[in-house]
């Protein structure tokens, strides 16, 4: 409980605040422990979300964390009035990963479903238990970008789609698999500071029933049924969830003229990731009533917790112990911060000369183009980055595992591989990074917070950290996943640029104030091109630095093309 003293303290603080600048609507003082407070901003309609509210406040009040939320963050009475010590419990919440907020603008205002229709379920399996490997690398992530990380989007009916065949569907993906009927426990979210974010010990809770709700919504007479699913899906993508109360799916039917039109399904990224959500849409394509096949993530758990898991984790912290010290014995990436006022950006380059290049090496050297790929992107941050050597955090999906081949649960995981490239050629590059790669792919399946401890250690061992590791996702040729169209399919900010006549494209997407990786590269098909997306912390890597390391990669592959024996330009360092 928040002592007298603490409370006076947040009074004042929030009196001084909205005296001091009109265009804050709320303000609220969050006491985070240690003589700390976060300061709780919303806005008048006409305000810039923009500003610098947080060097302006701060002229006013101190405060460890200045936020401007949206309204879905205050707790209202039934008298429209914000519940101070309620908002302030759902910030601890949010600090300790309980309570997260969506993504997008959302649709004001939010249309209202003509029918709520409850839908019962109940499955084989329940218990708690640990979070998985896979489930704690995701929802780290989760609370690291602050976001619960929306899957999913809308889709077009088949023609005579009942409302009662989508219910039955929900009831389907509910009854079958532990992941859908899944929600977090947590120990030590209390009524006072948060020491700590993520906070307390948290589990996954696995229910044998439960019950949830298909919403309907008609269409008005005049208007687009697809317009009308859109807004559903921003609103579905816009609301927080509270993990520890929430099922996992967000899923409603729009209807026109009474008829069945579209699908609309969201879900957090806790429930499933690529391969799962491969493995779901083909069961329920084919109604599959056999017992799930693979290791549920109630035994994963249990796996992971006993004597095979701690072997198995053993020899992945010895790979990446000696990942490190190669790491250590060369320079430190020397990349040019640029921050700005939205410090996270991401931008895309669309190459249809790198997809050309790609292919052709894969076909001459015999390799994944995945490899291919990771050493273009690897050579490309080394010459940017003056060193010799690139850390490289590569997305494995473990699907390989026959264990977890055909379960639908989250099971990706951020690897770790240290590429060396000093005096090599590109064919020689080319054979480090398939090796490389073998190796990190093997011991992709690991608990996160021991390396994330391993990682900690590096840093005061070695009077550095490992400075900006480089999240790599290789997305292209992958199986797909739900077939939806989204609201939240990034296009260009403004001109795109090209170079030298080039078909190649550059273009920035979103700018935003909430935390994403230092530098995240991720690679898609596009439409007989390839996407090299960009995502990074202005504060890390400056954007005009960003946007050439998606040059750089389409130039180190043109040149792999035309001479596998060229030199990478990476010159080999030494006395570090």
């Amino acid at each position: 409980m928040r002592t007298g003293s603490e409370v006076a303290e947040g009074t004042a603080a929030e009196s001084a605040v909205v005296a001091a600048f009109p265009d804050i609507a709320v303000c609220v003082a969050v006491p985070i422990g240690g003589g700390r407070r976060d300061l709780l901003l919303t806005l008048r309609a006409d305000a810039d979300p923009n500003a610098a509210w947080d060097e302006a406040v701060r002229t006013v009040v101190s405060a460890a964390e200045v936020r401007v939320v949206t309204d879905e963050w205050l707790v209202r009475d039934f008298g429209g009035r914000v519940d101070v010590d309620a908002t302030r419990q759902r910030h601890r919440d949010f600090l300790a990963g309980a309570w997260l907020p969506g993504l997008g603008p959302g649709s004001r205002p939010e249309p209202l479903p003509c029918q709520r229709i409850r839908v019962t379920f109940a499955g084989a399996d329940s218990g708690r238990a640990a979070l998985t490997w896979g489930q704690r690398d995701i929802w780290v992530t989760m609370v690291r970008q602050r976001n619960w990380l929306p899957q999913g989007g809308r889709r077009p009916l088949a023609p005579g789609t009942r409302v009662e065949d989508i219910a039955a569907e929900l009831t389907y993906l509910h009854s079958r698999y532990q992941s859908m009927r899944t929600r977090l426990v947590f120990d030590g979210v209390h009524d006072g500071a948060v020491e700590d974010a993520p906070g307390g010990k948290v589990r996954q809770s696995v229910a044998s029933a439960g019950e949830t709700f298909l919403d309907v919504y008609d269409t008005p007479p005049g208007q687009d049924p697809d317009a009308l699913a859109a807004r559903v899906e921003a609103v579905y993508r816009h609301r927080p969830y509270d993990l520890r109360a929430e099922w996992p799916i967000r899923m409603a039917v729009v209807r026109s003229g009474g008829v069945c039109q579209h699908l609309v399904v969201i879900m957090h990224h806790l429930a499933l990731d690529a391969g799962g959500a491969a493995v779901m849409i083909r069961e329920v394509a084919a109604g599959e009533d056999r017992e799930p096949a693979g290791m549920q993530p109630l035994e994963q758990a249990r796996w992971q917790a006993s004597e095979a898991g701690l072997r198995h984790e053993d020899r992945t912290l010895r790979y990446f112990a000696k990942s490190l010290e190669r790491l250590a014995a060369g320079p430190p990436p020397a990349l040019r911060p640029g921050p700005r006022r939205l410090r996270h950006w991401s931008g895309r380059l669309v190459s249809p000369a790198l997809a050309a290049a790609v292919a052709t090496i894969a076909a001459r050297r015999a390799v994944d183009e995945s490899v291919v790929l990771t050493t273009a992107t690897a050579i490309a941050f080394a010459r940017l980055a003056d060193t010799d050597r690139v850390l490289i955090r590569p997305r494995v999906g473990n699907r390989f595992r026959s264990a977890l081949a055909d379960v639908v649960c989250f099971a990706a995981q951020s690897g770790l591989l240290v590429l060396e490239l000093g005096d090599t050629g590109f064919d020689e590059a080319l054979d480090r990074a398939r090796g490389a790669s073998l190796a990190a792919v093997k011991n992709a399946y690991f608990d996160p917070e021991a390396l994330a401890a391993m990682l900690d250690r590096f840093a005061v061992d070695h009077g550095r950290g490992p400075e900006v590791a480089m999240y790599f996702n290789d997305r292209h040729a992958a199986e797909p996943g739900v077939d939806y169209a989204t609201t939240a399919a990034p296009s260009p900010r403004g001109p795109q640029r090209t170079r030298g006549g080039s078909t190649s494209a550059f273009g920035w997407l979103d700018r935003r104030p909430d935390p994403a990786e230092p530098l995240s590269v991720t690679i898609d098909d596009a439409d007989g091109a390839l996407a090299v997306s960009v995502h990074f912390d202005t504060c890390a890597i400056a954007p005009e630095v960003a946007e050439e390391l998606t040059w750089g990669v389409e130039q180190a592959a043109l040149e792999a093309a035309a001479d596998g024996s060229a030199s990478t330009g990476v010159q080999l360092r030494s006395g570090f």
